[in-house]
């Protein structure tokens, strides 16, 4: 068996497709559907059933001692970047997290979870996964100090699961993120303005030297991420375990961003306004990230080239936020 918590989510569910893909259906989805659309995200993939997050602890505790776990993807959290609860985000982002390592820890089970590249705060360290840097980052945002915390608390870990990973994701974008709403990539909320507008909006710049739309991203594919995942998973024994960047590896602007949307849409000219940014984004807005790999070819042994932003956007735009069937 196979636990992916947030498995109905964004990453999650992509990561499912993927498993499905390659043959793998034993598989415990840790979630809470609600009353939303987030269903949708599992309508098409094979897996064991669904445990509601509130219950695995539980779970954990009894049926989980007996279990044969092959490993665990822990990707359950509450991933917005405007939570104010710090308190919420204490329970449901790092002691929900230390409660599992413990358990994969006490099991010998592997253990692979989400981290941010919002960890890195606003990069005055710069973006490199190395261990020795964790304790200076100084995350912007509630939800990056969650993580943070807990990349931090698990590098000081003595008694560890077999083998772990942290996976510290930048922009991700790609299908299956429809009910994350003003929380999905900016590609999500780019379509419908050109379809009714024609019209692309970016935030100015409020920093001497970068141009209007010249502000930087690492914007990853979500299928290069699963990839990723299922590498990882198929070579425990050889990845080493630690903190890991998962970008494309090359920072782009959200002005090439934007004019890959119109490309993809097929809409010739481009045609970017330029808005003001809420004052109460600017004092810690990202003017650049970008995801060093070297620890992933080097310590992990990935070696796929990541998808170009023009051919991801391109597969996005077209074959899901285009098509009948927006899901994988």
């Amino acid at each position: 068996m196979i636990i992916v918590t947030g498995g109905a989510g964004f990453i999650g569910s992509v990561l499912l497709w993927k498993l499905n893909e390659i043959g793998v259906k034993d598989i415990l989805v840790v979630d809470s559907l609600g009353q939303g659309s987030k269903w949708k995200n599992l309508a098409k993939r094979t897996f064991t059933t669904v445990l509601h997050k509130d219950d695995f602890g539980a779970w954990l505790a009894e049926d989980g001692t007996r279990a044969d776990i092959e490993a665990v993807f822990h990707l359950g959290a509450s991933s917005s970047t405007a939570q104010t609860d710090v308190d919420y985000l204490m329970r449901n982002n790092l002691n929900y997290s230390i409660r599992l390592w413990e358990f994969c820890a006490q099991y010998e089970v592997p253990l692979i979870y989400a981290s941010s590249g919002a960890t890195y705060g606003g990069g005055e360290q710069g973006f490199s996964d190395s261990a020795a840097i964790v304790p200076k980052l100084r995350a912007t945002n509630p939800y990056g100090f969650s993580k943070q915390k807990f990349d931090h608390w698990a590098l000081a870990q003595t008694r560890c699961p077999p083998f772990w990973a942290g996976l510290k994701f930048f922009n991700v974008y790609g299908p299956q993120e429809y009910h994350k709403g003003t929380q999905s990539s900016v590609i999500r909320q780019f379509v419908p303005q050109v379809k009714q507008s024609g019209i692309i909006r970016l935030f100015k710049s409020y920093r001497p030297g970068v141009e209007d739309g010249d502000q930087r991203r690492d914007f990853v594919s979500v299928k290069d991420c699963v990839e990723v995942m299922v590498h990882l998973l198929r070579n425990i024994g050889r990845a080493e375990s630690g903190l890991y960047n998962v970008g494309s590896g090359k920072a782009r602007t959200f002005a090439d961003l934007a004019r890959c949307v119109f490309t993809a849409m097929g809409v010739d000219p481009a045609r970017l306004e330029y808005i003001e940014m809420p004052e109460v984004l600017r004092e810690h807005y990202q003017y650049h990230t970008e995801a060093p790999l070297n620890r992933l070819r080097e310590r992990a042994g990935y070696t796929k080239p990541m998808t170009n932003l023009e051919d991801g956007v391109t597969d996005y735009v077209r074959n899901y936020l285009l098509a009948d069937d927006a899901f994988l």
